[in-house]
């Protein structure tokens, strides 16, 4: 199962997400939930990173593991806005695979 974690600030927002684990929903290449998760958290990873040209990723990503943040060093508030926007934007589309595959896809969240 994919196990998507999701850290919220204070104010409700998201300030890390992290995901692991594999959803065995089809055979190692066909399978289309995998396909899912890591389409939409590597896409937006990567969109991030070249449109604010800051790492949103941990160097230690392994196989079946992705661990996005907002990071520390941004520090103009519209950026951070931004870049906040784009992580909730990934979560809804996780949520949206989660309620569509329940069997193989967990959300959670905790607040810092």
């Amino acid at each position: 199962m994919i196990q998507v974690r999701v850290k919220r600030d204070g104010q409700n927002r998201v300030k890390r997400v992290l995901i692991t684990g594999h959803a065995d929903y089809g055979e190692y290449g066909k399978d289309i939930v995998c396909a899912a998760v890591s389409g939409i958290s590597i896409g937006m990873v990567n969109a991030i990173e070249q449109m604010f040209g800051v790492q949103v990723h941990r160097d230690d990503d392994g196989d079946g593991k992705i661990d996005c943040f907002l990071p520390d060093q941004v520090k103009d508030p519209d950026t951070r806005e931004k870049i906040g926007l784009l992580l909730e934007a990934m979560v809804v589309s996780l949520e949206n695979v989660a309620e569509a595959y329940s069997s193989y896809v967990r959300i959670s969240e905790w607040k810092s």
